[in-house]
């Protein structure tokens, strides 16, 4: 038998988990096990492996998708016979440029009409707006995504009085038109009216969708806002899950059933960075909210939530953009195998201006990858059955769940938000995410590690601000109100928009003169700003001046003994956008110091071997000190105590290793080098 043969039919023993520890802890030299674990910002405790034991321990799993709690999806055939929706939000300069960019991008795999209201340079006004945005654009064989911020019922009826001079029918429209008051009111501390008054037009929209547009839903729940604030997986699912119940409450004190309510909510996430906890999320969120629409006597298709996805505009970046590419396609993989129903992936450009036909064809491409040549759509739930990830979506669902009671104890998220519980939440894990970003412990690959000084900024035109405002006729605005006071506050106002009335008369004439409550706001940030800033400062002094920023290195002995540390010190700096210039490897003090005397830097650093310093630094601080009295000098590493204590001594004015917080070592430099910056981080 051939050795080949041989090889094909040996049997290898399967080890068991205990032998695989005690070799862990072997390659550990006695630390404990422990050590290999690590903490995520959601508190929990990742394991370096997963076995059938830790599922065991959760319970009995659910086996098929689309039954139970739908952890595994909702459909029993996944994406089989119907894929996700391809939902790209369009967003362009005017009506007409909208409407070419949404025939385009529907001719080239768009699946789903995506707008939000208050992200588009302009404002939808009239019904004319609305049959310029949707002229020639066939809306019963497309659906339609509308965010239309706290109020949704101008923009319903001017869809509607649209739709009626076209002689389409209501009904045709399937897809989500959605407010959310509470997601509206976290991110700008404010409204445009009384909550109160706002869940009687979210009630409102509920009954008139279900007999005139029955395939619409009508109520959107966004996790983006705590999401976009810094916020951990567990809380945005918790506070999702309690504005849920928070609309629930409102529509069943209406008259509402909890199927009225359920089924026309959807609910909207954003995914992260973190690929298996984003996936836990969209898992975890399903099986939450089921179990809550179940406890108000949902039925069963009440239970089965619509999941739209947006990848995170947290984690994308000015500087070296099309980095964003990979990180959008990572994460809407985490979305797809998560099992959302429909995705909407970040332009690569998003964080830097308005999307051009190129971002938002890459973007696009980006789901169509993975729907086309991925084939994603042909496996049912993929990460069913992982160890880790099934033990994982548990144990999100039972912190958000803990979260969630928390808020409901405080009397719902209306009260959390306004005695800024919810707020004092997300800033604590936001203050964590800053820190570790700042110490580059949480990495930015082309901002605060690997940037990029060479590279050719995007440019993006400026958008003017929407200054049009269209004048209000009083006589109409009367008329409204006065029907409006009658009840059937839909007729009324589709009525009204097909003689002309306008967004800005309709919510005039929905006012219940009930002064809004301000709340602290959850301020959307991302997390490459606090490098972005300091990179604009450095590059506008260095137009201001006509000189770049340059920090000087000091190299000791042959490439081997410095490279490691020039290459650090350099991509440090660099993420501040400081240029460094780096010496050849010198051998003697007497070098270093003619080096020095030719050049004009005003900071530089030391590096080398740890080895080489004892008898190296001292004379050399000495020498460097005098021929550059007003020059600082730092040391590439961190030396001990005593050594440290030395080398002070001689003239070093510090060191920079590997603990130091490199946001706060570059603030010091702009500082010093008469910077101007406002320290301002979010």
């Amino acid at each position: 038998m051939s050795d080949v043969a041989k090889m094909k039919e040996a049997a290898f023993s399967a080890p068991t988990v205990e032998e695989w520890e005690r070799e862990a802890e072997r390659s550990l030299k006695g630390k404990p096990l422990e050590r290999l674990h690590s903490m995520t910002y959601e508190n929990i405790a990742v394991k370096p492996l997963y076995t059938r034991r830790d599922v065991e321990a959760l319970g009995s799993l659910e086996q098929y998708p689309g039954f139970g709690q739908y952890v595994r999806g909702t459909r029993p055939e996944g994406y089989r016979s119907e894929p996700w929706k391809v939902s790209q939000e369009i967003s362009a300069m005017s009506p007409s440029e909208w409407n070419e960019a949404v025939k385009h991008d529907l001719q080239k795999g768009q699946t789903e009409i995506h707008l939000s209201l208050e992200r588009l340079p302009f404002a939808v006004q009239s019904v004319d707006d609305v049959a310029a945005m949707f002229a020639g654009v066939s809306l019963d064989r497309y659906s339609l995504r509308v965010d239309a911020g706290a109020q949704s019922l101008p923009f319903l009826a001017l869809l509607a009085a649209y739709l009626q001079e076209q002689g389409i029918s209501l009904s045709v429209v399937r897809g989500a038109i959605g407010m959310d008051p509470l997601g509206v009111w976290a991110e700008g501390g404010a409204l445009p009216r009384s909550l109160d008054g706002l869940y009687d037009e979210m009630a409102e929209a509920v009954k008139w969708a279900k007999e005139q547009m029955p395939s619409v839903r009508t109520i959107f729940v966004r996790g983006e806002p705590y999401h976009n604030g810094g916020a951990n997986a567990v809380q945005e699912l918790a506070f999702s899950l309690a504005t849920a119940v928070e609309y629930i409450r409102a529509g069943l004190d209406r008259g509402l059933t909890i199927d009225d309510i359920a089924t026309r909510m959807q609910v909207s996430l954003s995914v992260g960075a973190d690929f298996f906890m984003e996936i836990a999320k969209l898992r975890a969120a399903r099986r939450l909210f089921a179990q809550v629409i179940g406890a108000f006597g949902g039925g069963e298709s009440a239970r089965r939530i619509e999941l739209h996805v947006r990848t995170s505009r947290f984690t994308k970046t000015v500087y070296d953009p099309y980095v964003n590419m990979l990180r959008a396609g990572a994460e809407a993989f985490a979305a797809v195998v998560g099992g959302a129903d429909g995705v909407h992936v970040s332009p690569f450009d998003e964080a830097i201006g308005l999307a051009d036909e190129f971002s938002r064809r890459i973007a696009r491409n980006t789901q169509l990858i993975l729907l086309e040549e991925a084939h994603l759509a042909h496996v049912i739930d993929p990460a069913g059955g992982s160890y880790y990830v099934e033990t994982l979506t548990a144990k999100l669902a039972e912190e958000a769940w803990k979260l969630f009671q928390q808020v409901e104890e405080k009397g719902g998220m209306k009260q959390a938000l306004q005695d800024g519980f919810v707020q004092a939440e997300v800033a604590t894990v936001a203050e964590q995410r800053l820190e570790r970003v700042k110490q580059r412990k949480e990495k930015i690959v082309g901002t605060n590690v690997y940037a990029n000084l060479a590279e050719t900024p995007i440019q993006k035109p400026e958008q003017a601000e929407v200054n049009e405002v269209l004048p209000v006729e009083e006589t109409r605005m009367s008329d409204l109100r006065a029907t409006l006071a009658n009840g059937k506050w839909m007729e009324a106002m589709i009525r009204a928009a097909r003689c002309r009335a306008t967004a800005r008369e309709m919510v005039a004439a929905l006012a219940d003169g009930k002064a809004p409550v301000r709340i602290t706001p959850i301020s959307p940030w991302r997390l490459a700003e606090p490098f972005e800033q300091l990179r604009q400062a450095a590059e506008k002094h260095a137009e201001r001046t006509g000189e770049k920023l340059t920090v000087h290195l000091i190299a000791l002995g042959p490439l081997v003994r410095h490279q490691a540390r020039t290459d650090f010190i350099a991509g440090l700096f660099a993420a501040g956008g400081v240029t460094a210039e780096r010496s050849n490897g010198f051998a003697s003090v007497e070098e270093v110091v003619e080096w020095v005397r030719n050049t004009n830097g005003t900071h530089y650093v030391i590096c080398g071997a740890d080895a080489d310093y004892p008898s190296f630094v001292p004379a050399l601080a000495e020498a460097f000190k005098q021929a550059k009295p007003n020059a600082k000098l730092y040391l590439a590493g961190k030396p001990p105590e005593e050594l440290e204590k030395t080398y002070a001594a001689a003239g070093v004015d510090g060191s920079i290793h590997l603990g130091s917080n490199a946001y706060d070592v570059i603030v010091a430099f702009l500082t010093e080098r008469g910077v101007a910056f406002d320290g301002k981080v979010r």
